[in-house]
């Protein structure tokens, strides 16, 4: 197999938001019942105080129920859960899509798949959706992007707008590099910096300083579990690694015995995931102590989060791209505003990355800075009097649509496109090709394995209805990406993170 002598030397550890309510808005009906004496004062306009540094740090394929924060109960996030105590903690965030490319364009963009169609590596993003890195540098801000994942690079057009971006060799390397920036950085300037690691994307790789601290794999299975992480990735995408449609050549009975041997290791692939969590999470506490080491912390909008989680064979698959069960889809979100405001505060309700951009431009205090986006400022969620809870909205956060991935069961019952909806504590997902709706009452079922469609046919009706017109109306918004070409190592990287045959 391809890169199988790298991949046992790695191994061996060598070397918008939309809410469509009844009756309602966008954005509406989103509120927490919290006493008025628990609501801070308004965040300060950039008239009433210096401009805001914004740091968005991103860790690559990190669900959220393996971090403390979220009620994990082993040690993976020491510094992400003391993180809480000074920031905002969104219980039910969601990636906009299920794998990196299409998630972070609707990060950068605050827009859906459907409008920014970046379904595959090669296309590049529209420049008439403008990404948060050019939207800030309208306003003065000096940024930076430091990032591991290739995908990212500029062939995307995902890093537009950034004054110096860079595709960097190893996650351990990113807090100096953001420490080195810092230090060269023109100190009159306001500044924004992305930094995108992925410790948890190939957890085989978990150094044994971090595995040890939740058990022990031994180096025989490290290799098993790098083959078949590499074979069942390969597998899936056969046919776009050719340039051919996928669903080409029919690669199932394989897929299955990969997935098999996939789902007999699942121990020891938690174990490993857990060590490489805790592994980001040291990064990250490093790049935290160095902005408070140089008295930047408390002015910073700092937001943690990731852009999609991980499966491990809970619904039949595994790793992400082919679902949108919230095992792929629900991510940590934690915003430390600056001066600390609403510090220790969660909030339960639904919310997208898609709205991130928006928060960005309230805390800056510039209503028109997301103009044309899809998501909503989180901050009235934090401000807003309490008031008697209202029926909850109908709110659709994300959407797959795929063009990359096929495993025929898979298919068969769930098709290339998958819209989520939200309402209350239920969770629909239709499968438009299907034509199939799956509805899930997360607050009985948290891993949505009941499939309550046939018991309540109203709701299953009334939420197929709400997907179905808001895809309708969201492809009529579509920026078609342009044609692009991924140079050799850029293809070379890709391939080494399964993206590619």
């Amino acid at each position: 197999m391809i890169f199988r002598d790298i991949k046992r030397a790695v191994a061996l550890g060598i070397g918008l938001l939309v809410a469509i309510a009844v009756g309602g808005t966008a954005g509406c009906g989103r509120q927490e019942d919290v006493p008025a004496t628990a609501l801070a004062t308004p965040l300060a306009t950039p008239q009433a105080a210096a401009p805001v540094p914004v740091v968005i740090y991103l860790i690559d394929t990190l669900r959220a129920d393996r971090l403390g924060v979220y009620g994990y109960d082993r040690p993976t996030s020491p510094h992400l859960d003391a993180l809480a105590a000074e920031s905002v903690v969104f219980e039910q965030a969601y990636a906009a899509a299920p794998w990196t490319l299409p998630s972070v364009a609707s990060l950068f963009t605050s827009t859906f798949v459907c409008e920014h169609a970046l379904v595959k590596a090669g296309p590049k993003l529209n420049p008439a959706l403008p990404t948060l890195a050019e939207r800030l540098a309208a306003r003065g801000y000096a940024s930076a992007a430091f990032y591991t994942n290739p995908l990212l690079g500029p062939v995307a057009g995902l890093t537009r707008g950034f004054g110096t971006s860079s595709l960097r060799p190893t996650n351990a390397g990113i807090p100096a590099d953001a420490a080195a920036w810092l230090d060269q950085r023109d100190a009159s300037q306001p500044w924004f910096l992305y930094l995108h690691t992925m410790e948890p994307h190939q957890a085989f790789l978990a150094p044994y300083a971090e595995v040890k601290r939740f058990g022990h794999v031994p180096i025989d299975v490290k290799v098993q579990l790098s083959d078949l992480w590499f074979e069942y990735a390969g597998l899936r995408r056969v046919d776009v690694g050719q340039g051919k449609l996928a669903g080409t050549t029919d690669t199932t009975a394989a897929l299955d015995k990969a997935r098999d041997g996939l789902n007999r290791l699942r121990p020891e692939y938690e174990l490993l995931y857990a060590a490489a969590v805790r592994e980001a999470d040291g990064h990250l506490g490093a790049v935290i102590a160095d902005l408070k080491r140089r008295k930047l912390w408390d002015q910073t909008l700092f937001i943690v989060l990731a852009d999609h989680g991980e499966e491990f064979g809970e619904h039949g698959l595994w790793f992400h791209e082919q679902s949108v069960y919230d095992a792929v889809l629900r991510v940590p979100l934690l915003i430390h505003f600056p001066r600390g405001q609403f510090a220790g505060r969660r909030v339960a309700d639904v919310v997208s990355l898609v709205d991130v951009l928006p928060t960005i431009g309230e805390v800056l205090g510039v209503p028109e800075f997301c103009a044309g986006c899809r998501g909503v400022s989180l901050v009235p969620l934090l401000t807003e009097l309490p008031v008697p809870r209202r029926p909850a909205p109908v709110v659709i956060p994300a959407l797959r649509v795929n063009a990359t991935s096929f495993y025929r069961p898979w298919q068969k019952q769930a098709g290339d496109v998958n819209v989520v909806v939200r309402e209350g504590p239920f969770k629909a997902i239709f499968n438009e090709q299907p034509g199939s709706l799956e509805l899930y009452d997360l607050a009985l079922d948290p891993n949505e394995l009941k499939d309550q469609a046939a018991v309540d046919p109203a709701r299953a009706v009334r939420l197929r209805e709400a997907a179905g017109s808001w895809l309708k109306s969201c492809r009529r918004d579509l920026a078609a990406p342009e044609p692009a070409a991924y140079d050799e190592p850029t293809k070379k990287a890709l391939r080494a993170l399964g993206y590619l045959n």
